[in-house]
């Protein structure tokens, strides 16, 4: 295929599939200081990453519901620098469990959250360890400084070799919904963040499921947005409510080996 006709291609894509659903990718950002997100989880096809999480306990990865893959290919990566190379540090699962929020709507994209039971328990080190859940609910206010980090595409087109982080500020939901008022209902489950004006700073694909940090808390899931870095277009984040503290916790203890 020529380029020329890629391109058209892909053109033809951006216009049928306005919102991006599960971006993975940080536009804008900068590599990272190797294993400085030690509970940071790739989540691979084929050696790709399709999507990032969080290791919330031991056998356990917090992410998004729309990556929820049910492939026997899939695995689960900690430890990483470089995801999709073999490097000391890593430990890699392949997923026993699949469970996204019963609730999840893929339409409109309320309750993106789903936890994945590994196949082992993963050792924690200085390399790999667990990010704590909130123990306080309050909605994080606008304005809050926050970070977020994948291997997805960044601003050259390409997934990224190397974890990559990003810092946003957090928008108000008004400014948001007027912003995503065709496309879908923006509500108190979700959070809305930004880059600086004038800047380019987003998640995108690849990086769907991935930790939200805001003010050292972790806040929210990469769930979705329209485009990626888009300049004013917030990205999307299921906020990690009471509610889905309480799902999350109550899962863990069901279905926890003996």
């Amino acid at each position: 295929m020529t380029s020329h006709l890629l391109t058209l291609l892909l053109s033809l894509i951006a216009v049928v599939l306005p919102l991006r659903y599960g971006c993975t990718e940080i536009i804008g950002g900068h590599v990272v200081s190797p294993h400085s997100w030690p509970y940071m989880a790739a989540i691979q096809r084929k050696n790709l990453t399709v999507c990032g999480g969080a290791l919330v306990e031991g056998q356990w990865v917090l992410t998004a519901a729309h990556c929820q893959l049910n492939e026997p290919e899939v695995r689960v990566v900690l430890g990483a620098h470089q995801a999709s190379v073999a490097e000391k540090e890593q430990q890699i699962f392949k997923v026993m469990r699949y469970f996204p929020h019963p609730q999840f709507d893929k339409s409109s994209k309320e309750n993106d959250i789903m936890l994945l039971k590994l196949k082992g328990i993963a050792k924690q080190n200085k390399y790999v360890q667990t990010l704590s859940l909130p123990d306080t609910y309050e909605d994080t206010k606008p304005g809050t400084k926050c970070k977020v980090a994948g291997w997805g595409v960044t601003s050259s087109g390409k997934p990224s070799k190397y974890l990559q982080e990003t810092t946003l500020k957090i928008v108000d939901r008004k400014s948001c919904k007027s912003k995503y008022e065709k496309y879908t209902k923006i509500t108190s489950n979700m959070l809305c963040a930004l880059g600086k004006k004038y800047s380019k700073r987003d998640a995108c694909k690849g990086d769907s499921g991935g930790p939200l940090i805001c003010a050292d808390r972790y806040s929210g899931i990469v769930s979705f947005g329209r485009g990626c870095g888009r300049s004013g277009m917030p990205g999307v984040y299921t906020r990690l409510t009471e509610k889905y503290i309480v799902w999350i916790k109550k899962l863990i203890s069901l279905h926890r080996d003996p």
